[in-house]
């Protein structure tokens, strides 16, 4: 499952525009990435100043981004097991991304019984050393997914059990972003649950995901971690962001 982030894009990215607010996906399958990818690849063409719609990707393998400008896509990666950038197509950009990548450079393993001698040898020493490699980069861009966030998200603290509960019988309530199709509505309880929704036609709830938040900070200012490994802000009492979007507290 990947996390997808929209600028000036819309939810199937195939169309763009500055109507369209930065916004951002998680649990993206494999299948709705690849489709996404190609979505961009078509669009880019089309794309012009002053524009400039992004596809941000977090992936267990690193942070990716794809930029549509000059009417092509620029690929740009960090943090990952092979920094890449240039314009690679949307199918080379998934392989990229979930690591099917193959090194262009790798020296093909020599047949059993043809050519022998040390050539033959140092091949399949090097194919063996590349697999290996190989095995080891994944691994370790699993576990280092899997481990306790902190490297893409901004330092925090959870708080004593005091200030925590406290903060969230401060906070606890609704929050929206708007009550469009596509809006989003927070809803935090004083023991911790919440809910995320995503309103469809008259604020129908199209996606909603279920969690539990704990009283935290960050630079200063209190926040929520949500067992969604992600961090909910506190921008003030009637005020929470979450991925850069702004929620208001409603009455109902």
């Amino acid at each position: 499952m990947f996390s997808v982030g929209f600028k000036q894009l819309a939810p199937d990215a195939k169309n763009a525009g500055v109507e369209y607010t930065e916004v951002e996906r998680a649990d993206v399958s494999g299948k709705e990435l690849r489709a996404l990818l190609r979505s961009v690849a078509e669009l880019a063409p089309t794309v012009a100043y002053p524009l400039t719609p992004e596809l941000r990707i977090l992936a267990a393998s690193g942070r990716f981004v794809i930029q549509l400008k000059d009417g092509r896509m620029n690929f740009v990666s960090w943090s990952s097991a092979k920094s890449r950038g240039g314009n690679p197509t949307a199918d080379q950009i998934f392989s990229i991304i979930t690591g099917e990548e193959v090194e262009d450079d790798a020296t093909p393993v020599a047949a059993a019984g043809k050519g022998g001698g040390k050539s033959g040898v140092w091949r399949w020493v090097a194919g063996s050393a590349l697999v290996v490699a190989f095995l080891g980069i994944n691994f370790y861009s699993v576990w280092n997914y899997r481990k306790p966030p902190g490297n893409l998200l901004p330092a925090f603290k959870i708080l004593e059990p005091g200030p925590a509960k406290r903060t969230l019988e401060k906070m606890a309530g609704n929050y929206e972003t708007g009550e469009a199709p596509g809006d989003r509505r927070l809803e935090i309880k004083p023991d911790g649950r919440a809910s995320w929704i995503k309103f469809g036609p008259e604020r129908s709830a199209v996606e909603r995901r279920e969690f539990t938040v704990q009283g935290a900070q960050t630079g200063g200012q209190d926040a929520f971690y949500t067992s969604r490994k992600s961090l909910i802000k506190v921008k003030d009492p009637t005020s929470l962001l979450l991925f850069g979007d702004l929620y208001l507290r409603v009455a109902r």
